[in-house]
């Protein structure tokens, strides 16, 4: 309860419905808030473009002056980022890039899609809600920046995780899992994406994911099931390994130099059965190209390269390299 003063505005979606704003901010702050609040309707257009259409056009969207950080509540965010870019003004991801936008306004809004709309049954898979909202940090950035701004925001988001025990937590007792739900969460969905490797497939499945899953209850079981299903992968093992398992899969190489050619080894090493995740190598023309590991070691000689010259993408694929050259 407060002395508010009540801001007004209408967002005009692509196919021409309105959608009522409400922003509720202190008097001393309704200047700056008309200002800060200019990121609502690209959010919007940006989350309605890869999400869907905002789940709640009835109730209207508001933002409301909170004396805390803020809270995804439906159709109504508490906002108290003090009108500042990044998180109370820093950059989660250390690049710059988390600067470019107010935290709880794209965060918390983007939860109106997953977590508000999309709910899951238990707690220990909220990953869904939060892995998901990180991930639509870097969906904006991506809309209104750039691919480069976003794969830079999310590589710099790696240091924030600490693979300390799984995203998933345990069932039917109100636990959470790891709160690298948030920053791995996003991650994992950045290599699933890039596992895909076609962005109409994996727009489509997650937009699919939404529509088909809002304003009903469900499970990690039920969305990973989905994914698998859309995007014509088998996707199982990799949610095994980044939501069920705290560590990160370890991809080993070992390098031999045999003259001018080189001859790498590789396997993943993971307790995952037959885990075999797909991901990027270097090639001798320094072009990236795929390689399909799996936990049995595989062989391969490469003409004109130097050991140094062979690399593992990791800024696609968020995993672990270890070399035993």
């Amino acid at each position: 309860m407060g002395n508010f003063t009540h801001i007004a505005d209408s967002f005009k979606n692509a196919s021409g419905e309105y959608l009522k704003l409400d922003y509720y901010v202190l008097p001393e702050n309704a200047d700056t808030a008309v200002k800060q609040f200019t990121q609502v309707k690209p959010m919007l257009s940006c989350f309605e473009r890869f999400f869907g259409p905002y789940p709640f056009y009835r109730d209207g969207f508001k933002l409301v002056e909170s004396p805390y950080l803020g809270m995804e509540h439906q159709s109504a965010v508490a906002y108290g980022n003090k009108y500042m870019n990044g998180y109370l003004g820093n950059d989660l991801s250390g690049t710059g890039e988390g600067l470019k936008f107010d935290y709880i306004i794209i965060h918390e809004a983007a939860h109106e899609w997953w977590g508000n709309a999309v709910t899951t049954k238990d707690i220990a898979d909220m990953w869904v809600h939060e892995g998901f909202g990180q991930y639509a940090e870097a969906l904006y950035l991506e809309c209104t920046v750039g691919p480069e701004s976003a794969q830079k925001y999310l590589n710099g988001l790696k240091r924030s995780v600490d693979n300390d025990s799984p995203i998933i937590g345990p069932y039917g007792v109100n636990e959470e899992g790891s709160g690298d739900m948030y920053p791995k969460g996003a991650l994992l969905l950045n290599t699933i994406r890039h596992v895909i490797n076609n962005d109409s497939i994996w727009f489509s499945v997650i937009k699919g994911l939404n529509m088909n899953f809002r304003y009903i209850t469900t499970t990690s079981e039920d969305v990973e099931k989905y994914m698998s299903e859309k995007s014509g992968m088998d996707l199982s093992k990799i949610f095994k390994q980044y939501l069920r398992l705290k560590d990160l899969p370890i991809l080993e190489i070992e390098r031999i130099q045999d003259g001018a050619d080189l001859i790498v080894k590789y396997r993943w090493i993971s307790p995952v059965t037959f885990f075999d995740m797909p991901v990027k190598a270097t090639n001798a023309y320094g072009d990236y190209v795929w390689i399909k590991p799996d936990i049995q070691m595989q062989s391969m000689r490469i003409q004109n390269m130097k050991k140094s010259s062979f690399k593992i993408d990791e800024t696609d694929f968020y995993i672990k390299t270890k070399f035993i050259d």
